[in-house]
């Protein structure tokens, strides 16, 4: 099926934020985790979904149950936070990423407002799914963050046979006075993986440009796109700033397991044992608030002049999504409905949201 077919594609249902995320929170207790950390995972994923984040939100759910059940993913962590130095180690113990990342941060935020920079390494954090959702949790705190994670290989350059490293996203947000947060979050590959899973899910091919299949030669095919590899943005620049990941997010963390051991992530699956780098820094201690809203809000409007009465800032469309599938509900795609069905029935909690 191409790309064109989404033009005939099934209209989708919307469900109520709120009763997705207390199903969601229900399946993770059925896991095993302790009901804060259900609660806390739950919106993430959620707000994943009313944001625009489709990839990473509900529709990562079978993966982690299936994550649970064999052991990869620990549902009751031991997470620890140690200073050295000045540089906060978190040990995320291989709970779930939408537990590890939001404490990690949370605690990181704690402390940046008795100092100004907090500079912070994960190790053994699991998926961290859409990573944008955490520096943006410093942003709505009043603070910058920059965070990124090492994958599993994904990645490599045309006509290669095999993958020689992660996507390893990025992502950077901050606070702009009187507007939504500004946040940028991007793969080091053309586009996310998910997106493919996706595509894959709903028999879509994906462009030109994304991915190669396991022969090395360029595909449109979303399932040989995931035995072969994504394709760098930019080229050898995207592979430069996937290496620079590398180093930050796993050899520094001391978390390279899947790197080192060549880990080739199936279809559907979601990288775990993995290391993340990322820090906050509190404008008030670095400049004073006033210097760096003033700074920020003139940046901001030259940009804006400058592209047009079209241009809007990184993070500017999801703020106005997340609002309106709040308050309309959240659109999920048939499959993904089946597959949440599917999920539920697996753990004992019937996907009994209602659906508009």
């Amino acid at each position: 099926m191409s790309a064109a077919a989404d033009d005939q594609a099934a209209p989708q249902q919307r469900v109520d934020r709120e009763s997705l995320t207390s199903w969601l929170a229900r399946v993770f207790d059925a896991c095993g985790m302790p009901e804060d950390d259900s609660r806390l995972a739950a919106e993430v994923m959620a707000r994943c979904n009313a944001r625009g984040y489709e990839t990473h939100g509900v529709t990562r759910v079978m993966t982690y149950v299936q994550k649970f059940e064999s052991g990869d993913i620990n549902p009751n962590p031991n997470m620890t936070f140690e200073m050295r130095d000045a540089v906060l180690v978190i040990d995320g113990d291989d709970g779930l990423g939408q537990v590890v990342g939001p404490k990690a941060m949370d605690r990181a935020i704690e402390l940046a407002h008795d100092t100004a920079f907090v500079p912070c390494f994960i190790r053994d954090g699991g998926h961290l799914g859409a990573i944008g959702m955490f520096p943006l949790r410093a942003a709505e705190a009043g603070m910058v963050s920059v965070l990124m994670q090492a994958t599993s290989p994904v990645m490599s350059l045309p006509g290669s046979q095999g993958r020689a490293i992660g996507n390893n996203p990025i992502s950077f947000a901050t606070p702009v006075a009187g507007r939504d947060p500004l946040i940028f979050d991007m793969a080091t590959c053309v586009t996310s993986r998910g997106r493919v899973l996706m595509a894959n899910r709903a028999g879509r091919d994906i462009p030109e440009g994304w991915a190669i299949g396991p022969d090395g030669e360029p595909t449109t095919d979303a399932e040989q796109a995931l035995l072969g590899a994504m394709l760098p943005v930019g080229g050898p620049k995207g592979i430069g700033l996937a290496m620079m990941v590398e180093c930050l997010a796993a050899s520094l963390s001391g978390t390279f397991a899947p790197a080192m051991q060549g880990a080739q992530p199936a279809i559907g699956s979601a990288t775990m044992h993995v290391g993340a780098f990322f820090f906050v820094a509190n404008p008030e201690r670095v400049v004073g608030r006033d210097t760096f809203e003033r700074h920020i809000d003139g940046w901001v409007s030259q940009y804006l002049s400058a592209t047009g009465d079209d241009a809007r800032l990184p993070g500017q469309r999801a703020a106005a999504t997340e609002r309106e599938r709040t308050a309309n509900g959240i659109p999920i795609p048939p499959e993904i409905i089946a597959e949440l069905r599917e999920v539920g029935d697996k753990v004992g909690e019937s996907f009994d949201v209602p659906l508009t």
